[in-house]
């Protein structure tokens, strides 16, 4: 954490060169990218994809398709909880906002740190790479995550930190939803599907 904390202060510093050369560097192509880009942080991707997968395993009777769609929806809504939290502590405005990046109104309508998109992005990206464990899927799933952090540059809405931050937030999300990281001896929840219904199980090591 202490080490993710002094990357973002350290990245900040270069908030505002970062978005001078990106607006300056701005085009409609770049413009038309973005906005497909952009999809892949908003909610019709983000719950939608393991809304389907869900779904799916409980209609062919999957229940492994099926846990991993709970899996992935967990560490989407886990991610999104934290990063709404963050936001409104914070209060930091946007770069349309403000001329500098260290302007922060906390407990404001100002909510620009992290960027939500690049949160939920990184978690489903993170969340399916983890389920489907191929190189190639990992590759082409954070491919479209940076896509969507970087439209937010683009469109003038986030700070470079902010994308980092929110990517840092939906990865490590995901990681712990998936079991591959540990926080104070809290393991990853266990989903139980039967033909009787379904039940959450968690449990703390101490």
């Amino acid at each position: 954490m202490a080490i993710a904390a002094g990357a973002l202060g350290a990245v900040s510093a270069i908030d505002r060169g970062t978005d001078a050369w990106i607006q300056d560097h701005r085009s409609s192509s770049s413009d038309a990218l973005a906005r497909a880009f952009r999809r892949g942080g908003e909610p019709v991707i983000v719950f939608g994809v393991p809304a389907a997968l869900v779904t799916a395993g409980l209609i062919s009777g999957h229940q492994n398709l099926a846990r991993s769609g709970v899996r992935v929806l967990t560490s989407v809504v886990l991610a999104g909880v934290i990063t709404t939290g963050g936001k409104v502590v914070t209060g930091r405005l946007r770069p349309d906002e403000s001329a500098t990046q260290y302007t922060f109104k906390p407990f404001t309508h100002h909510d620009s740190f992290p960027s939500g998109h690049a949160t939920m992005a990184f978690a489903l990206a993170t969340s399916l790479a983890g389920e489907i464990r191929q190189p190639w899927a990992s590759a082409v799933l954070f491919a479209g995550a940076t896509g969507t952090a970087w439209s937010r540059l683009n469109d003038h809405r986030h700070w470079l930190s902010d994308g980092l931050a929110g990517a840092t937030v939906g990865v490590t999300a995901a990681n712990f939803i998936d079991g591959r990281w540990r926080f104070f001896g809290l393991g990853p929840p266990r989903f139980l599907f039967s033909p009787h219904g379904a039940r959450l199980e968690w449990r703390a090591a101490f």
